[in-house]
């Protein structure tokens, strides 16, 4: 959204609507019927789809995704949270992967019993947990800013395990790439000078995010770049072993998962090119 109140796809030859897609599930149908080019998603669905063999799409670039557990007013850490129940949306994406993930690192920590309860996750599971109906969920910013000012904490950053900015991004299907080079470069080419634009641009970034979420506290918007802002790349390659982790804790419920390679997920050609050619550097050093 940066890049396109920029006007940075126009400044790189481009004409792009965006298009809000009803989740990953709705971008991944969009980019195999054609109505969306490029697609910006969390991971599981897009690795779904390729494994069942409904989809041939790969990640172009690394995204923007951070990831929180946090546990309702009154429990303040991890150990709180035996025999505890996180909120879990049951529709095999990003959410329930970073549940089963963060479960499992838990017991490792002596952490159990911990149960699944129903939540939609959003700003539903936002009001589930300040309730209490919840005694944690995993949640993004801004929502996981409104949580903490209603006294909720923060118990897990999911950067802890490299899963900062790592679990999804810009997507599109391979015979779209094969067949539209010129176009793919430039859309890569425009993204990351918005990438730049966010890092660098506290002000503009801020007023999009609050446009953008529907804010009325612009220091919501400001916070949440604060907080987003310094673990994101330079260089938005795709991180493989984020998508090792993301296919692993898959391969429960789809056996497929466990013996894929996180490359034949990825095309970084693009990225790669612009680093090599020295246009990344040359934007910072403006």
């Amino acid at each position: 959204m940066v890049t396109a109140r920029a006007r940075l796809f126009a400044k790189h030859g481009l004409e792009v609507e965006t298009r809000l897609m009803s989740g990953a599930k709705g971008v991944v149908r969009g980019l195999m019927n054609g109505e969306i080019q490029f697609g910006n998603l969390a991971a599981p669905a897009l690795l779904r789809a390729d494994l069942l063999g409904e989809a041939d799409l790969v990640f172009l670039t690394g995204g923007i995704n951070q990831q929180f557990l946090m546990g309702r007013p009154g429990i303040e850490s991890r150990k709180q949270l035996a025999g505890a129940r996180i909120g879990f949306v049951g529709d095999r994406g990003l959410n329930d992967i970073l549940v089963y993930f963060v479960i499992d690192q838990l017991e490792k920590e002596g952490i159990q019993g911990i149960r699944l309860v129903a939540d939609s996750g959003g700003r539903n599971g936002l009001a589930k947990l300040i309730s209490c109906e919840c005694d944690a969920v995993v949640i993004t910013p801004p929502e996981a800013l409104e949580a903490k000012r209603e006294g909720c904490h923060f118990l897990v950053d999911f950067a802890e395990f490299g899963l900062n900015f790592a679990l999804g991004g810009i997507a599109a299907r391979r015979g779209y790439i094969q067949e539209q080079p010129a176009i793919t470069r430039q859309f890569v080419r425009a993204y990351v000078e918005g990438m730049h634009r966010y890092r660098t641009d506290r002000d503009f970034s801020a007023q999009v995010q609050q446009e953008y979420s529907g804010l009325r506290d612009r220091s919501i918007a400001e916070e949440t770049y604060e907080i987003t802002r310094p673990g994101m790349p330079q260089i938005p390659y795709p991180v493989f072993s984020a998508l090792g982790t993301v296919l692993q804790v898959m391969s429960r419920q789809l056996p497929e998962a466990a013996t894929a390679d996180p490359r034949q997920f990825v095309d970084d050609s693009f990225i790669r090119e612009l680093e090599e050619s020295g246009f990344i550097s040359s934007l910072y050093r403006g």
